[in-house]
């Protein structure tokens, strides 16, 4: 009897295993966290929305549950959120967030507890933790080529910078000083100022004291218009350079006629109607402009939302092909999945054209990743 009762209980509990095991199995979860709100929700809310829109419902047969969350534009909380997505939600793969400080954050957790991570700003670990880390937008060693051509194109010998006070006005400033050493350039003001603040009068005037023959600014979203309009507002006349974080269609609506003619540098999805058909990008642009327009509005789409869409396609991509080799909720899977990545080749997206085949380096973008374009009649053109 004892027997018996050994063998049936040891049946059970091998089923249950088994059960256990196949809800455990059962889908791809993918981990998505952006600013919805603060600061950066401007970039953050279309980002989500454009992933949203590039993930399909099922992927290689396996049903996608996505799990999103909202950091608030604050690192910290951000932290919390790496932590949930990955302890309690066991996700395969995190998307975004939006902002550097809150991408750093959550780079480093995910990087420690190896699950794949895909920034919706450039960071770098500077480490061997970067093999878990994908970056869709392009690093400042490319985005900024564009400017610093133009700037030596033009004859530029000095340049001031107003930037955030923050990580994304550190890359900002790092890469506008790799730059003027190659160029001789002298940088003769640095300024900065936060997210929230809503006056830059008194960096604006120490920034024009200085005469520079140009201004390049590390700003981002909304909270960029307010250093570019004061800039313009001072009568500064010289060219005003921007990154690539002012391409979402607030900041143009916001800064309205103040904009007109500042710079900035940007891929594909900015200019569809300056792209050949020949070039790859085209078609991606296209359609995701159309479909996101017919869900959410025309106008609505914008560069940063693109950064958001390349990220699904190109996880979705490589998911597909990770579920040869393992099942989703796994290590395996998860490393699986960083390994596709690193196979993908030449892959089009809004923005780029995506190829992360260096273990070492967290980018898939060429010298071809951006553009520099200006802003005329109130929308960005070609510059050049």
């Amino acid at each position: 009897m004892n027997r018996r009762h050994s063998v049936l209980v040891s049946a059970t509990l091998a089923m249950a295993l088994v059960m256990s095991a196949n809800q455990a199995h059962s889908e791809i979860k993918i981990g998505i966290a952006h600013s919805l709100s603060g600061p950066a929700a401007s970039q953050g809310i279309p980002q989500k929305q454009a992933i949203e829109m590039a993930i399909p419902a099922e992927i290689g047969g396996e049903k996608v549950r996505i799990v999103a969350l909202d950091d608030a534009t604050d690192p910290s909380v951000a932290a919390r959120n790496a932590k949930k997505l990955i302890e309690e939600e066991k996700v395969d793969i995190i998307l975004g967030p939006t902002a550097t400080p809150s991408a750093i954050a959550m780079a480093q957790i995910a990087a420690a507890a190896e699950v794949p991570i895909m920034p919706g700003a450039p960071v770098s670990l500077r480490d061997a933790r970067d093999t878990w880390l994908f970056n869709v937008p392009p690093p400042p060693s490319k985005w900024i080529v564009p400017v610093a051509a133009d700037m030596k194109r033009r004859g530029i010998k000095t340049v001031g910078f107003l930037g955030f006070s923050d990580a994304w006005g550190d890359i900002c400033l790092a890469a506008l000083k790799e730059q003027a050493e190659k160029l001789g350039l002298k940088i003769v003001a640095e300024e900065r100022y936060a997210r929230a603040d809503t006056s830059v009068t008194g960096q604006v005037l120490k920034l024009l004291a200085a005469k520079p023959d140009a201004i390049f600014l590390g700003v981002s979203g909304t909270a960029g218009v307010l250093g570019n309009v004061a800039i313009v507002e001072r009568g500064y006349t010289g060219p005003i350079y921007n990154s690539n974080g002012v391409f979402n269609g607030d900041f143009l609506t916001l800064g309205g006629k103040s904009l007109e003619g500042i710079y900035g540098t940007i891929g594909a999805i900015a200019i569809p109607d300056s792209l050949s058909d020949s070039e790859p990008r085209k078609a991606v642009v296209v359609d995701f402009l159309r479909k996101f327009d017919e869900k959410y509005g025309k106008g609505k789409a914008d560069a940063i939302s693109g950064f958001g869409y390349d990220a699904g396609l190109l996880a979705s991509a490589a998911i597909e092909k990770a579920l040869a080799s393992a099942k989703p909720g796994t290590p395996e899977f998860r490393a699986a999945i960083a390994a596709e990545i690193r196979k993908l080749q030449r892959i089009p997206g809004t923005h780029s054209i995506y190829t992360y085949n260096d273990p070492t380096w967290p980018w898939g973008v060429g010298d071809d990743a951006t553009f520099l374009v200006k802003v005329q009649k109130g929308k960005w053109v070609l510059a050049n």
